[in-house]
């Protein structure tokens, strides 16, 4: 089952790495593979380090397990923190629009992470995963709609993951929590709140 879930994770990046390189026209030609290179790495350390910190009671009694990603443990909101961190350090050094580059990252996002899900069903972590993945689905069509094509793709991915991900939280007993506050929700609504600034600064600028 292990094997399969890294096959699933490994085609989903294949996925989304195969639709930036051919819809991006922001990151010179000779940037695109270090800048590739770099948002993997900080997503996939982001999103371990927000699974291990999840789960902190057992790694502090099993270290050796830190850093055993073939057993799964990939949080996604950690994936996609790690990749804002990125793409904004990167954007800053070479002083390339930051929202130009997740624009060109954030209409597959969903496709990739319906496609997670279905991981995280193989490896026997999440229940009621088909109802996540639908709407990851259904979002990702509305992303690649042509009725939409003029409104911050970054904006609308914040606001509908968000939402999606906040409600699912409702069903979660196994998730990140400090006291009676549910992490990945916060995240949820500091997205949504993200999602809706943006959409108002580009209809001022419009």
């Amino acid at each position: 089952m292990i094997h399969f879930y890294g096959l699933i994770i490994g085609i989903a990046i294949i996925i989304g790495i195969d639709y930036f390189s051919r819809h991006q026209t922001v990151i010179p030609k000779n940037r695109v593979n270090l800048f590739i290179v770099g948002l993997l790495f900080f997503a996939i350390l982001c999103s371990r380090l927000y699974h291990v910190t999840d789960q902190w009671d057992y790694y502090s009694q099993h270290p050796s397990q830190i850093l055993a990603t073939w057993n799964g443990g990939l949080g996604i909101y950690g994936a996609i923190l790690g990749a804002i961190l990125f793409i904004f350090l990167f954007s800053r050094y070479y002083k390339i629009s930051f929202l130009e580059i997740t624009d060109s990252i954030t209409p597959i996002l969903p496709l990739c992470q319906a496609l997670g899900r279905l991981g995280n069903f193989v490896n026997g972590e999440i229940s009621l995963w088909w109802f996540e993945a639908s709407l990851n689905l259904f979002l990702f069509f509305i992303l690649k709609s042509k009725t939409l094509k003029h409104y911050s793709s970054t904006a609308l991915y914040l606001i509908g993951y968000g939402t999606i991900r906040f409600f699912f939280e409702s069903f979660r007993s196994d998730t990140w929590q400090i006291n009676s506050l549910k992490i990945a929700q916060i995240i949820s609504l500091v997205f949504i709140l993200a999602g809706f600034t943006l959409l108002k600064l580009f209809s001022r600028s419009k």
